[in-house]
This record gives C-alpha cells, structure tokens and sequence, in this order.
C-alpha cells in the first residue's frame, strides 16, 4: 500500500511539512512546484499520494519520502465497491493518522483530489495547522467539505467560489518547474510562413478532440491549412487515426499522447487549443499565447467553464462550449486568430498579464506567515 517503510526515516517535527495531492497532473504539478520551494530551504519533505500520482515522481526531488495511499472515490451506486471504498478510506485515515503522529509536520498542505480526505480528516482531528490549495475558480469537493476548518486556502484563480467563511487568499497556480525555468520567446505572429497549433485534450475528454480539431481543421481555406502545423496531444488509441486524419487532409502533424519538450512546444505556438484545466490554463498563461478553451462539460461543480469564463471576460481567451463545436464556430474562432495579427496580439498580451509565475513562491510565503503567526490580509 505504502512506497515506503515510515522506521526507515523520521524526520524531526521542526521544518516539516507533508504535502498531499490527488494522482491527476491538476493536483500533483502544483504539489510538485512547492515541493521544490520547501526542498531549496531544507525543509523535510513528505508527499502522500495516490497510486496514479506516482506517475508524475521523476520530476520531484529524489531526497523526498513518498507514501502512496489506495483510495478511491465513493461509489454510491455499487453496494460494494461503496463498502470497500468506505474500507480504503477507514484504512487511509488510520494510516495518515499514524505518519502525522510519527512526524508530527510543522503543518500539512492538501492540493484537492478525493486522495486527500484521509490526511486532511486526520490532520485536523489531531490538531495539526491545514492549509489548502485550489487550482481552479471553484472549489472542488474535499476542500469544500474542509473549507471552514483550516487555517487558509490559497486560490489560483480569482475570484474563487467558496462557501461562507473560508479564509481565501489569491496566490496564483504554481507551475511545473520545467516550464518556469523556460526562456520564454516574445509572441510574434507571421504574415507568412509556419502556423503552430497546438491543442491538448488533456486527462479527461481528448476523445472529442480528436474528432473535432481535425473537422474544423479541414474547413479552413486551403491558404491557411498549407501553413499549418499541429501538435496534438491525444488519447494513446486515437493516436494512429488522428496522424491519418491529418494526412487526409492535407495538414503536417506531430500527434502523441504525451510532449516531453511541451514548454518548448507551448513557446513557439501561435495558437493553443485545450480544455479549461487548471495546471493547463496557468502554464499556457505563462507563454501568453493566443487561447481557444472548450470546457469539459458537466464537469464537476462546472469548474472548467468558470476557469475559462474568468479568461474569456478578460478577453485573455476564446472559451467556446463543446455544443457549439459541432457546427462551424469553432473553424470561425481558428480563423479570425489566425488571420487577424491585432486580434492575435491582444490575446497573447492579455493572457500573459493574467499570468502568475511566482505562484510557489506566494503559496510557500502563505505556508510560513502562518507558521509565524504572522496576520494574512484574506481576500473575503
């Protein structure tokens, strides 16, 4: 159940911090960014995950601990994936109460995700100061349930939708430290030459990209499609079909299903198309590139459309709903960006104001005015 055996190490109580976060990259990119910022300072370090999370541990310090928890979420229609869930979660507080009183952490951090509950729960049952972390302009189940009982949430957007009471503070996303370290190259759109596009269909959802990217694609005049190069991310099965897609119709591709080089891909794009994620939306702020955004829909509490609707009152992206992509709106968006060189600019320098790159920083200065007991001005 666990990577690791808790005799092999213990940490000392002072300058300790235990960092917990769902398996998705919404929840363990930002982990990972503060993890690095507590790893500068010296701090020990010690991140509770669940298994998927272990996917995204070759970018973290090696000199951390790791505990990877069995959890998943309740399954209410199911009597018994209900029961062995409500088992998981039981045998998840235990196990979290019994680290917590082995290392008792100067304070715990929690990025979201259902992974999180039983190290929240026994955190604040035990007494331990709580702070939480909510990537997008809502906040998602577990930290809503806790909301009113920690000492801070910090928001990486703003505003944030959160129930009465909760102390808010806007930090910003913290981003991937591969992408903060990108020399980012000044937005210049070609009148001629090469076109960069690239969409992202993210964890959930990429199946429809797949199938409509290459539609709106093919619609554009054949003047712009023969300047066009597309990086598509992709479902690993969809893959294949996508690359002929693209043959077909006559466009130059590099379709995967995941971009080791994405900050090099993102600095030299002259339009991104993704979902409304928000490790996404914060690392494609950071490059300030022209922005399509189509919200997953029926996502939980709506979070994408409210991500992307922040961006597009801002007028820092086009956010269009998956509806309105079966017809030609969408190719109409591509090539009013593609075609409009003040229009593309505008996009490009609102979005990289909306930009936070020193948002770990922010996130880490909450976690140690706190410790201090140091007065936080909230922002409600």
């Amino acid at each position: 159940m666990f990577k690791n055996n808790p005799n092999s190490l213990k940490y000392s109580s002072k300058n300790t911090i235990i960092i917990t976060a769902g398996g998705t990259g919404g929840h363990m990119y930002p982990a990972e960014s503060l993890v690095w910022e507590f790893n500068k300072i010296g701090w020990n370090i010690i991140l509770i995950s669940d298994l998927r999370g272990s996917n995204f541990l070759n970018t973290f310090p090696k000199n951390i601990k790791v505990y990877t928890q069995n959890v998943i979420s309740l399954n209410f229609k199911n009597p018994f994936f209900f029961i062995y869930s409500i088992y998981l979660l039981i045998k998840g507080i235990l196990y979290s109460s019994y680290l917590l009183l082995l290392y008792k952490p100067s304070i715990v951090v929690g990025f979201g995700g259902y992974p999180t509950f039983p190290t929240i729960f026994s955190a604040k049952f035990l007494g331990f100061k709580v702070i939480l972390h909510e990537g997008n302009a809502v906040l998602g189940k577990v930290n809503k349930f806790f909301s009113r009982k920690v000492d801070a949430i910090a928001c990486g957007f703003w505003p944030t939708t959160a129930p009465n009471g909760s102390k808010l503070y806007f930090t910003g996303n913290p981003i991937r430290m591969n992408i903060i370290s990108k020399k980012i190259k000044p937005f210049k759109f070609p009148s001629t030459g090469r076109l960069k596009i690239v969409v992202i269909g993210g964890s959930q959802g990429a199946t429809l990209f797949s199938k409509i990217i290459p539609e709106s694609i093919s619609k554009l005049p054949i003047s712009i499609k023969k300047r066009i190069n597309i990086f598509h991310q992709a479902r690993s099965l969809d893959c294949q079909n996508l690359k002929k897609n693209y043959e077909i119709i006559g466009i130059n591709s590099e379709v995967k299903s995941f971009f080791h080089n994405i900050e090099d891909i993102f600095s030299d794009a002259h339009l991104i198309i993704a979902r409304a994620g928000a490790s996404t939306i914060s690392e494609v702020l950071f490059f300030g590139r022209p922005l399509i955004l189509i919200p997953i829909r029926n996502a939980i509490f709506d979070h994408q459309k409210l991500n992307a609707s922040l961006l597009s009152n801002k007028e820092a992206a086009f956010c269009i709903n998956e509806d309105q992509c079966i017809n030609d709106y969408l190719t109409k968006k591509i090539l009013e960006i593609l075609t409009d060189n003040k229009l593309a600019i505008k996009l490009s320098s609102n979005a990289k104001s909306m930009a936070v790159p020193d948002a770990s920083v922010k996130l880490k200065e909450i976690i140690l005015k706190n410790l201090n007991g140091e007065l936080i001005e909230f922002k409600n």
